[in-house]
Formats: C-alpha cells, sequence, structure tokens
C-alpha cells in the first residue's frame, strides 16, 4: 500500500480556491444581483478568507474487503498505531459509491480554523457578511476537494470518482473518529467533537471509488453521484 500523501497548499494559489459565482450559488442567487455595497461586502469577505486560510489535503491508498453477510471493510496502511486493522463501512450508500472494486481512496481536506475564525468574526460585525464569508468558505472547500481528487488520479494513475463525505446517504457519522485516527489526520490539524463534528468546520472527510479506464467498474447510474449527468457511462446507459 501506498504511504499517505500530504499537501498544503501555498499561499499563493489561496485565491484559486475563492470562486465568486460558485459561490453565489450557494446563496441561492446569481452574483450579477450582488451589485452596489453588497459587492462590496462580498469582496472583503473573500480578502479577509484568503488572509486567514491554511487549505491542506491528505489521502491514501485503502485496501476493501467483503464479511460474509456482504459486510464491506476498508483496510488502513498501519504507519501509525492505528487500534483497529479494518473500519466497517455500513450503509448501502457507500457500498453502492465503492463498488466492487478491491481498493479505494480515503481522503480528507481542512481550509483551517482561520475560516470559522473570520466567519465568526464577521458575526459580531455583519451578519450579511458572515453569509457571504461561509459561503465563499463553502466554495472553497468544493475547489480544495476537486483538487484533491486531481491529484489522486494523478498520484496512482488511475480513474477515480469523487469524495463521498463521511455522513453522507446512510454512512454513519459515527465513523468520524475511527477514520481520522486511521489517516492520522492530526498531522493536518483536523479532529472530531464528540458529537463528530469535524473541527475545524469548513472540512470534508470520505471515499473515493477508484473506477478503471474503460468506466466499467463505475456505478453509472448511482442517484446519489453529482457527476452523473456528465459520466459517459451514465449516458451510455439511458
Amino acid at each position: 500500500m501506498e504511504k499517505t500523501k500530504i499537501v498544503w497548499i501555498e499561499k499563493k494559489e489561496y485565491k484559486t480556491l475563492i470562486n465568486f459565482n460558485m459561490a453565489a450559488s450557494f446563496l441561492g442567487c446569481e452574483r450579477n444581483l450582488l451589485t452596489g455595497d453588497m459587492a462590496e461586502d462580498y469582496r472583503e469577505a473573500a480578502d479577509l478568507l484568503i488572509a486567514n486560510i491554511c487549505p491542506r489535503y491528505m489521502f491514501q491508498m485503502i485496501q476493501l474487503s467483503r464479511g460474509q453477510k456482504d459486510e464491506l471493510f476498508g483496510s488502513f496502511p498501519l504507519e501509525k498505531f492505528f487500534s483497529k486493522e479494518k473500519i466497517l463501512l455500513t450503509g448501502n450508500s457507500i457500498r453502492e459509491h465503492l463498488g466492487k472494486e478491491e481498493i479505494a481512496v480515503a481522503g480528507c481536506l481542512t481550509l483551517g480554523e482561520g475560516a470559522d475564525l473570520v466567519i465568526a468574526q464577521l458575526e459580531q460585525e455583519s451578519m450579511l457578511k458572515a453569509i457571504f464569508a461561509d459561503a465563499l468558505a463553502n466554495a472553497a472547500v468544493e475547489l480544495l476537494r476537486a483538487e484533491l481528487e486531481r491529484d489522486a488520479a494523478r498520484t496512482f494513475n488511475r480513474e477515480v470518482g469523487w469524495l463521498f463525505g463521511i455522513g453522507y446517504g446512510d454512512l454513519p457519522l459515527s465513523l468520524q473518529k475511527d477514520f481520522l485516527e486511521a489517516m492520522g489526520a492530526q498531522e493536518i490539524g483536523l479532529t472530531a467533537t464528540k458529537k463528530m463534528i469535524l473541527c475545524p468546520s469548513k472540512s470534508v472527510t470520505g471515499f473515493l471509488n477508484v473506477r478503471k479506464k474503460d468506466g466499467a467498474g463505475c456505478n453509472g447510474k448511482c442517484s446519489i453521484c453529482p457527476e452523473r449527468e456528465r459520466c459517459h457511462v451514465f449516458k451510455s446507459e439511458d
């Protein structure tokens, strides 16, 4: 098994994670509707985020195995102390996402605590700016997720799907603690509360499905996959 790859985004690249149009979609509007003082507040929120975030991510290849009762297990490389050799991945959603392949990629990412601090600060000054910052941070998380996915594909020279987050579908949040321990996520400053909420909050943990180059290993009709409208496998089955 390959060792964990950890990437800290360079400060000069922070601006690439700011996408005003995507953030506007999180707000439920078009960017061109944000004019005058609102546009100025929008830009100020973005500048504060750029000055305070510290985005990074990590990922590793894991082995998948199935039990006698169709239970799905993820085996992490034992690079660090971990109390369990395998993690039980419960629920139909993750089985559908990972398909019948014998490997997957486990990954996690965070914008760092700076994003939370900026939003909290702005909540004391202007709720509108805080809402803008929250939407911009959510968009930045999605762009960072896309970079992790691209990097995993390059690193392992395989076609990978999208990062299915812990807590999505019926994959329980209770998996969070074991996952973070297995990943050694403390190296990028990622932890979870007793209620399994990620700290910092602008973070994602989960699994990428590994697909064969011809798409034969992809669940093309997966109703939970956000890429299904652009997927050549999905369209070929219609």
